[in-house]
C-alpha cells in the first residue's frame, strides 16, 4: 500500500483536481476550481486546495477557504456565500468490495485530517456535499460531527400528481392571473428583487452586489447554470430563481420573490416551470436545498422530494473555545467566526 502525502496543489495542478472532482461521488459544482477561486477572490478570502496523493496520483482532496476573524482567529472552512458545501473528495476505485472501499476513503480522510490539524488552525469547519455518506474517519480523529439536510427532487416527477394541494393550487392561481416564466440572464433584475425581498423583512441580502454580479458573470461565462423570472402580465418580475449544475444534478443557488407578489403563487410557478425546464436539458436531479431553514423547507417539501442528508464536521482548538465562550456571553445570539 503506498504512502499518502497530503499538499497544497498549485495552480498548474487544477487540471487534475476538476477531474478528480467530476469523478468523485462527493465531487460538485462548488468543488470545481473556478467556482472556488471566483468566489475566494470576491469574498477577499484566501483559498487553498488540499490534494492526497498515492505516488504521482491524486486520490483525494478538499477546498478550505482561510479567514481571519476579529484578526484574532486563524479559521479555515469548506463553506461560504454562494457555497453552501464542499469537503472532501474521495477518487473512485470502481466495483471494488465495501471493506475495500471504507479502507480507501478512511485512508485518504485520515490523512488530509492529520494534515489540516498540523497547521494550527484555531477552528475548522467541513460541511461535506450529500455524496460522502460515510464521517466516521472524522470522528475516530476527535472531530465533532453535524448533520445538515437538503431536498433533491427527480426532475422527471410529474408535480401537478405528485406535490401537495397547495403547490398544486398555487400553479393553477398563478396561471390564472397571467403570470409565466421564462429563462433571463438579468443580474440588475435578481439583484432588485432580493434587496426588496430582504429589506421586507428588515434584512440585507446574504451577498454583495458585487458577489453576487461575479458569480453570476461566472455561471454565465461557464455555461454552468441559468436564471429563470416569473413575471405578472404587466412585465413586472414576481420572482427569480437562479440555477448551476455539474455533471450530476442540478442545483438551486439563489432565489427571490417580490414582498408584492407573494400571493400570486408566482413563486411556486417559478420552481414548477424550472423543474420542467431541467428535465427537458436532460438534468436528471435537482438540488431544491433550503433543507436547513424551516420556513423554505414548508415550501419546498410541498413538492414532494426527498429529504437527504450531509455530514459536516468541527474541529475548535482551545483559544476558539474560550473567545466564542466569551462572545457568546456578551452576544447570545452570536459566534466568534
Amino acid at each position: 500500500m503506498r504512502r499518502l502525502e497530503v499538499r497544497e496543489l498549485g495552480s498548474a495542478e487544477f487540471e487534475a483536481w476538476d477531474a478528480l472532482v467530476a469523478d468523485s461521488a462527493q465531487g460538485t459544482v462548488f468543488h470545481s476550481s473556478d467556482w472556488l477561486v471566483e468566489n475566494a477572490l470576491l469574498l477577499d478570502q484566501t483559498l487553498i486546495l488540499l490534494g492526497c496523493y498515492a505516488g504521482e496520483e491524486l486520490n483525494g482532496g478538499c477546498p478550505l477557504y482561510l479567514s481571519r476573524p476579529y484578526r484574532l482567529l486563524h479559521v479555515a472552512s469548506s463553506k461560504a456565500v454562494s457555497t453552501p458545501y464542499g469537503g472532501v473528495v474521495i477518487s473512485d476505485i470502481g466495483e471494488a468490495k465495501q471493506r475495500t472501499k471504507e479502507m480507501h476513503t478512511r485512508r485518504i480522510i485520515a490523512a488530509i485530517l492529520e494534515h489540516i490539524t498540523r497547521q494550527g488552525f484555531d477552528y475548522v469547519d467541513l460541511v461535506n456535499a450529500p455524496g460522502l455518506e460515510d464521517i466516521r474517519a472524522f470522528t475516530q480523529q476527535g472531530w465533532n460531527p453535524a448533520v445538515y439536510y437538503t431536498y433533491v427532487l427527480p426532475t422527471h416527477t410529474d408535480l401537478l400528481k405528485t406535490a401537495s394541494k397547495d403547490v398544486r393550487q398555487n400553479v393553477r392561481k398563478a396561471r390564472r392571473q397571467g403570470i409565466s416564466s421564462a429563462g433571463k440572464f438579468d443580474p440588475d433584475v435578481f439583484w432588485n428583487l432580493l434587496v426588496r425581498t430582504f429589506a421586507k423583512q428588515g434584512k440585507e441580502p446574504p451577498v454583495s452586489e458585487r458577489h453576487l454580479r461575479g458569480m453570476l458573470g461566472l455561471i454565465k461565462e461557464k455555461g454552468i447554470g441559468e436564471m429563470r423570472v416569473a413575471s405578472m402580465p404587466s412585465g413586472e418580475v414576481a420572482a427569480a430563481e437562479v440555477t448551476l449544475w455539474d455533471a450530476k444534478m442540478a442545483h438551486s443557488l439563489f432565489a427571490a420573490a417580490s414582498p408584492e407578489h407573494l400571493s400570486t403563487g408566482a413563486a411556486t410557478l417559478l420552481c414548477y416551470d424550472n423543474v420542467n425546464s431541467l428535465n427537458e436539458q436532460n438534468h436528471r436531479m435537482l438540488n431544491l436545498m433550503a433543507g436547513n431553514i424551516p420556513h423554505l423547507s414548508a415550501f419546498i417539501s410541498g413538492f414532494n422530494p426527498r429529504l437527504v442528508p450531509y455530514y459536516g464536521a468541527e474541529y475548535p482548538r482551545f483559544r476558539y473555545r474560550i473567545l466564542k465562550r466569551l462572545k457568546d456571553g456578551m452576544y447570545p445570539d452570536n459566534y466568534a467566526r
